[in-house]
């Protein structure tokens, strides 16, 4: 199935990024990363480079040969970049998880909650998703607001989970599944 962009939402404009977009989402994440580094498994000292970023868009520039796809929210007003997100494959079929980063500009706008449930209905809609998966390390408040905000149903508990980038540390990962998008909050969405 070919991806059908961009995916366009009252506030935001998602799609694939693009080198054309490497220094706004690289100084986002630059000013983003000490809590990257709390909350994110990716978020290590060799990813906080532009050519670390540079690298993740090539990957990712493909996008129509990819089951799965990554996507950069960009303020429909303005142009700025706001949100990162994915739908990214799973080993079971037509089953996405996602998750999500906000420029720190706009952290607490509900922009990462739109973008994710936008992404979730273009999964359900458009890819053909049976579920989508996500989860947040505790003590990240605002990840598990999020959560709870779009409906996803808490599954588990996974203990020692993984080890945040900044120190070291072994977190627990809440995991939630959502099967259809019904419970989704209302919003406008369109793609193609």
């Amino acid at each position: 199935m070919r991806h059908s962009m961009p995916i366009v939402t009252p506030r935001l404009i998602l799609r694939p990024p693009t080198l054309d977009d490497l220094d706004s989402i690289q100084a986002a994440k630059e000013e983003a990363w000490p809590d990257l580094q709390r909350w994110m498994t990716w978020a290590f000292d060799n990813q906080w480079s532009r050519q670390a970023m540079e690298d993740s868009i090539r990957r990712v520039m493909d996008y129509q040969n990819q089951v799965g796809i990554a996507l950069a929210g960009f303020h429909r007003i303005n142009g700025d970049f706001v949100v990162r997100t994915a739908l990214d494959s799973t080993d079971q079929q037509d089953v996405y998880e996602t998750g999500y980063w906000v420029a720190p500009q706009y952290a607490g706008q509900g922009m990462a909650t739109e973008a994710v449930n936008a992404a979730i209905r273009y999964a359900f809609g458009h890819l053909g998703a049976r579920a989508i998966s996500i989860g947040y390390f505790d003590g990240n408040e605002a990840s598990r607001r999020i959560v709870e905000k779009l409906g996803f149903e808490k599954l588990r508990v996974a203990h020692k989970a993984a080890t945040r980038c900044l120190d070291g540390a072994k977190l627990d990962r809440h995991e939630y599944i959502l099967t259809s998008p019904d419970a989704l909050p209302e919003l406008d969405v369109l793609w193609g």
